[in-house]
């Protein structure tokens, strides 16, 4: 039996139904059929309802198959058959149907409440055919400035909606879980013997923080490190300039717009008890004025009298766009020890320590600093290959960027696989790694491969050097002005121009299905609810997911200079869970799928002139669509490979 490993709705990509599918079927033309595709089934084992996963019974044309309606804590089976082009004795109106003896895969979903690991994805694809249908009637065009242009986009903001009942139906269609995860989190803190101890960067989702202020009123132990940066400007008066009594020019301490806007939601909140609402405001809020970077911590620690048992982390900031947007992660750790890290990194930071810089009136004094020396006495930094199963906890910022090339480092060593998420761009370590071909007669495919006997029989002996694949998912297209400029700038600089065309190497960034014209009526629209990442904040990497030892890096420090030497961060290193693998990896080749389509249409779409063949997405009646997936030269060939 196959475990899916996917918290909410997937069934399994690769992890089971796809693996099953593509290493129990024999593709051999017997010269009476026409092999088009498969025809997947799923049944419900409790229910026994079975329904077809084939859309408008069309045949599925690929090698690997999610199914992202399936619930956590399931059992299913899913039967997979060869479909074939209908002849005229078929008594059916359609014109494929399901041919030959069924191949059954049983797969059991994770339940996310249960076990040391509880990890939650966003739907992080508003931008989808299925919210234009369900949310379509709400959608507003608006005039939107970025990176310094102008343009007309459409949005559909669910908070905007003015049927309350849709407007929740939409925010829980969103958030497909991640919300709904962090207030449980929160609401297991239900009096005096409990702690919740934050650091947080954006802090403005109304729901969380009201979760939180709700545990004030239970009398919850509520600490809050929050981020609190600005700029001195002169103060003016009526056009003039204003000096002190001594002649000095008098300076205003102005909050970013990160400050002022966290600032403004804790203010909102409002109690039925002065008492509580006074400890809300004078001994909740801890602020972080003296990190060398930004504090960029997304963090919670449970703690039960006095002793840390649980911490939620991940990518996902406490604002709307968090949680209703852009593509993130909330992820628990029910673990003790893990727990205690996090609680020594959270008590440097409630001190203030400097992130850098040490006091001058201070030597060796562990109390003040700096948070880098201290970060890096805690945990050293990682070498070579770890212990396995193990989770190191890496906190940011350190003294060096060792651990940003121990993560290239990591992918340089990847056996068959790696699936990677970059919001902000590719840090050069890591493009150095992307820009170089896998040399052939390296690792051997069995080596640590989850196969069958049968497909590990078979692959015995056989090289991985032709069948590495490295996914990388970015949240959009990098600008080739801006590629220029810094290659003109920078001797030896490289980006995703230099590698988009490496072989190993399968990208896809951000987008939605352009459209002909001007009229998206009927198109895909955004929330509008992210200023800057519209697709992608996650900031995860894993390596070789498929074997018995993968390693999954994840957290909210971004893989670059920054989050590694100046900005308050922490990064999970778990290696040899393969659960947690198979979750990160279904839910990375879900958005990689829909991601990439989508950038293949709008290529299409782009050259309307010169295309020909059918159009992207449109089945193709004859066998002409194997044919990548057994083209030695084709990366759909590495991925059958990869995956079956």
């Amino acid at each position: 039996e196959l475990h899916s490993g996917e918290r909410k709705r997937v069934a399994g990509i690769s992890t089971a139904t796809t693996r099953a599918a593509s290493s129990g079927i024999k593709v051999k033309n017997t010269g009476r059929v026409v092999f088009v595709g498969f025809a997947v089934d799923r049944k419900d084992v409790s229910t026994q309802e079975i329904i077809s996963l084939n859309v408008e019974d069309k045949p599925i044309q690929r090698f690997h198959y999610g199914d992202y309606a399936a619930l956590p804590g399931k059992k299913y089976e899913y039967t997979v058959r060869r479909m074939i082009k209908a002849k005229s004795s078929y008594a059916s109106s359609s014109k494929f149907v399901a041919y030959g003896l069924p191949i059954v895969v049983k797969v059991s979903t994770e339940d996310p409440s249960k076990g040391k690991h509880g990890i939650y994805f966003n739907r992080g694809a508003a931008g989808s055919k299925a919210y234009s249908e369900l949310f379509g009637e709400y959608r507003k065009h608006h005039l939107v400035k970025k990176f310094g242009f102008s343009q007309w986009k459409s949005f559909i903001n669910p908070r905007s909606i003015p049927d309350p009942e849709k407007s929740n139906e939409a925010l829980a269609w969103l958030s497909r879980g991640l919300e709904e995860a962090l207030l449980q989190f929160i609401s297991q803190a239900t009096g005096k013997e409990y702690q919740l101890l934050a650091a947080v960067y954006e802090f403005t989702h109304k729901e969380s923080i009201q979760a939180l202020a709700s545990a004030v009123e239970r009398g919850v132990g509520v600490k809050i490190v929050r981020h609190c940066k600005g700029s001195y400007h002169t103060h003016v008066n009526r056009n003039d300039i204003v000096k002190d009594k001594s002649g000095n020019v008098v300076k205003d301490w102005i909050p970013d717009d990160t400050t002022e806007a966290a600032k403004k939601a804790i203010d909102a909140v409002g109690f039925q008890s002065l008492k509580h609402a006074r400890v809300w405001q004078h001994d909740t809020f801890i602020e972080r004025k003296h990190s060398a970077g930004i504090m960029h911590n997304k963090f919670i620690i449970l703690v039960r009298n006095g002793k840390p048992v649980q911490v939620w982390t991940g990518s996902t900031n406490l604002t709307d766009g968090g949680f209703y947007g852009q593509s993130n992660v909330g992820h628990i750790v029910r673990d003790d020890d893990v727990a205690t890290d996090y609680l020594e990194y959270w008590e440097r930071l409630a001190r203030d320590l400097p992130g850098r810089k040490r006091s001058s009136k201070i030597e060796n004094d562990n109390e003040h600093g700096p948070m880098d020396e201290l970060n890096e006495r805690q945990q050293s930094n990682l070498e070579g290959h770890i212990t396995s199963p193990s989770i190191n906890v890496i906190f940011s910022p350190r003294k060096t960027t060792d651990m940003l090339q121990w993560y290239a480092d990591q992918m340089g060593y990847a056996k068959s696989s790696v699936h990677y998420t970059a919001a902000f761009g590719v840090a050069q370590p890591l493009a150095e790694i992307l820009n170089q071909v896998q040399s052939k007669g390296t690792p051997k495919l069995e080596v640590g491969l989850r196969r069958s006997p049968r497909i590990a029989r078979r692959c015995k002996g056989k090289e991985a050097g032709d069948n590495m694949l490295r996914y990388v998912l970015l949240d959009n297209k990098p600008s080739e002005h801006s590629s220029e400029k810094r290659h003109h700038s920078k001797d030896g600089y490289i980006d995703y121009y230099d590698f988009k065309d490496v072989r190993e190497n399968r990208i896809a960034f951000g987008a939605i299905l352009s459209t002909a014209d001007d009229d998206d009526t009927n198109g895909e629209s955004l929330t509008g609810l992210d200023t800057f990442v519209d697709y992608i904040h996650t900031k995860y990497m894993i390596v070789d997911a498929l074997t018995e030892h993968p390693m999954v890096i994840t957290g909210s420090a971004n893989f670059s200079e920054a989050s590694t030497d100046k900005n308050d961060e922490n990064s999970l290193v778990i290696q040899g869970d393969t659960s947690v693998a198979d979750i990160y990896l279904t839910e990375f080749m879900r958005l990689f799928d829909h991601f990439y389509s989508r950038d293949k249409y709008n290529e299409l779409v782009a050259n309307k002139a010169s295309r020909k063949g059918p159009a992207w997405g449109e089945v193709v009646a004859d066998e002409s669509w194997l044919r990548p997936y057994f083209d030695s030269s084709s990366q759909l060939y590495r991925e059958r490979l990869l995956l079956r």
